[in-house]
């Protein structure tokens, strides 16, 4: 049995730009410009507003965060990671939907927990949910000469699946969960859907098409 699930908002209500911005402020707070986590605020707030799309907030918002770790090696971009988990994500987690996880991985299932988010995060959150058979998905980070960089693109909408696929194959997917609309190709791949305090596009959807809903 396979179940895929997102992260950000069907697992746990954190965030991980917020996250590494915090941890940077306390940890190297002659690297934390003033008014940072105002700025994401109120550029968030344009998002919401429909001025700026999540996908293109998120990507510029995720490489400039990183950018604020002075002299990072891979020590350093561990304990951030594990910041952004055990400090924001696993402390806003969704119970509902991490103990059904909990449950298939219990069960015997393949958990993979795919996400736009920083992938060394999305591996340590999947490891919470159980260190046999759980894999984590995100947009990689790497080590280079000028500092941490994230990936060309986000693994995000159709790269998820893509993504996804590459890692799976042909295997069919029987569980997949997510929380917006941008997770309805991930869901239509998945013999069972599963809609987790979903956005209006994917309600409508899931309803539409008779998917389970969890609030």
């Amino acid at each position: 049995m396979l179940v895929a699930s997102d992260l950000n908002g069907t697992l746990t209500t954190g965030s991980p730009i917020l996250a590494v911005a915090r941890w940077v402020k306390k940890n190297k707070p002659h690297s934390y410009p003033a008014g940072f986590t105002l700025g994401l605020f109120l550029s968030y707030v344009q998002v919401k507003l429909g001025m700026q799309k999540i996908d293109t907030w998120g990507d510029i918002n995720m490489r400039r965060v990183l950018k604020l770790i002075p002299d990072p090696d891979q020590e350093t971009l561990d304990k951030v990671m594990e910041s952004v988990v055990n400090d924001e994500l696993w402390l806003k987690k969704r119970d509902k939907a991490v103990d059904l996880l909990r449950d298939f991985q219990q069960q015997g299932a393949e958990i993979i927990i795919i996400s736009a988010a920083f992938e060394p995060a999305v591996q340590k959150f999947a490891r919470r949910i159980g260190l046999e058979s759980t894999h984590g998905i995100g947009t990689p980070v790497t080590l280079t000469d000028s500092g941490l960089e994230l990936a060309k693109t986000l693994t995000s909408r159709e790269v998820k699946l893509q993504r996804l696929r590459k890692l799976i194959g042909d295997q069919p997917i029987d569980v997949a969960l997510g929380d917006t609309f941008a997770d309805i190709p991930l869901l239509e791949e998945a013999a069972e859907a599963i809609a987790v305090f979903p956005d209006k596009v994917l309600r409508e959807t899931a309803i539409d098409r008779g998917w389970k809903i969890i609030e």
